[in-house]
């Protein structure tokens, strides 16, 4: 009982432990949270995001596109006029694959896009053995030879094909020296194998079926013969995603404190941040950041509130979205002035001043938070030492103790040998005496 009465301080001191560590796990949550609004914050604060395209196409039959923050607003009309090909060749026709397709030794030497290359052939090739020397080729510049069957069941069943592996009249192949019994017939001999494309009402040529290098900033990607009409516009659906995607990450962090730092009445704890005054200045400094109107900006709107945004009691952030719609489809520039700032003329917009306040915040070195977790870690090992100091202090409170008992207990065992040799020695006086 004493030493349970003796541990009760060294237990509160380990409950008060306990306290300090929640508060170091909410410190990481809180910290978590905040990391993500800072995230969508760094977002706004760049140009970039408000430059995002969307491109569509009228006919995605025809063609389809992309966009990148180059291109510039605006409808393009344009018509497929010949897709790129690829170039190829069949052989005359043997009976089978193993048949021999040469009489004595030589060559088949073909040239693709100015590179030429040859495989020799003897009297002993067979058609496959002609189709993996090509196939096999370490120099092969750009072709792939396969086994076609046409089905007849005849003896000239068997062909090989040539296929450039690239489109266009640059990738055409030329069959330069053919030492073999097959007789070579191009397939796609008529017309040009380049695409050709008119975009409003003039023509271009590209070896490929995907250009990107005609309209600054879009890819297109052709898919047949026809009439498109490209429409590139602002991706303002993206912009307002963004503005909705911080709102409910600073929403999050704003629960997380509020919960965490408020007394409950029906069990009497008070949350892990309760007392923490750093959790409620930093929450005031960001709330005072989004309400904040920057001067100065010369354009429509000066504040958050004039896209919609406003504070509930809790602190957390009301969005209407028919106002935010409206300014990031009509006004976007604005917005965009609002949120990043204007650099030419030294001026932070919100979400800048935002991103750099919680960088500061949440820093892994010297931020709000981390040196509040740095205050705790002292305390916790503080705690440490005073539990040592007061187990050393009990446990020679103990030792002294039980040294006390052992001498008592020597004393009174000496006191009984004693008391039990002087009764020994009345009763054999006494005995004397009556005799």
């Amino acid at each position: 009982k004493l030493k349970a009465a003796d541990q009760v301080p060294i237990t509160n001191i380990k409950a008060r432990q306990l306290q300090y560590k929640d508060q170091l796990l909410e410190f990481d949550t809180v910290n978590t949270k905040l990391l993500a609004v800072k995230t969508q914050a760094l977002e706004l604060s760049l140009e970039s995001t408000f430059s995002s395209r969307q491109i569509s196409s009228s006919q995605e039959g025809v063609l389809t596109a992309t966009a990148n923050t180059s291109a510039s607003t605006g409808v393009a009309e344009v018509t497929v006029g010949r897709l790129a090909k690829q170039n190829s060749w069949q052989s005359s026709g043997v009976a089978a694959a193993d048949s021999l397709v040469a009489s004595g030794t030589g060559s088949f030497t073909y040239t693709v896009d100015g590179s030429q290359t040859s495989v020799a052939v003897t009297a002993s090739t067979t058609l496959q053995q002609l189709i993996d020397a090509i196939n096999d080729d370490a120099d092969n510049p750009g072709i792939t030879a396969t086994l076609m069957d046409d089905g007849s069941g005849t003896a000239t069943a068997f062909h090989v094909v040539l296929v450039a592996n690239d489109t266009g009249d640059a990738n055409a192949i030329t069959i330069d020296t053919n030492n073999t019994n097959l007789t070579m017939t191009a397939i796609q001999a008529a017309g040009s194998l380049d695409a050709q494309v008119t975009i409003n009402g003039l023509t271009y040529s590209r070896a490929g079926n995907t250009i990107d290098d005609i309209i600054t900033g879009v890819t297109l990607n052709l898919v047949a013969t026809g009439s498109a009409s490209l429409s590139v516009t602002s991706d303002t659906a993206s912009v307002q995603d963004k503005i909705v995607a911080m709102v409910d990450a600073f929403n999050e962090a704003i629960k997380e404190i509020n919960t965490n730092s408020a007394y409950d009445q029906e069990t009497k704890v008070a949350g892990s941040l309760s007392g923490v005054g750093a959790f409620q200045r930093l929450t005031s400094q960001l709330t005072q950041t989004l309400l904040s109107s920057i001067g100065g900006l010369g354009g429509a709107y000066d504040n958050m509130g004039d896209l919609g945004l406003s504070f509930n009691r809790d602190g957390t952030i009301a969005v209407d979205e028919t106002v935010l719609t409206d300014a990031v489809e009509n006004h976007l520039a604005d917005v965009q002035l609002l949120l990043v700032g204007d650099e030419a003329a030294g001026i932070d917009g919100i979400a800048t001043l935002l991103n750099s306040q919680l960088l500061d915040i949440t820093k892994p070195s010297r931020g709000l938070i981390a040196n509040e977790k740095t205050r705790v870690d002292q305390t916790i090992q503080r705690l440490n030492d005073e539990i040592d100091t007061q187990t050393i202090r009990l446990n020679n409170r103990y030792d002294l103790l039980q040294k006390q008992f052992v001498a008592l207990d020597t004393l009174m065992s000496n006191i009984k040998q004693q008391g039990d040799y002087l009764t020994a020695q009345f009763q054999s006086w006494t005995a004397n005496t009556n005799n």
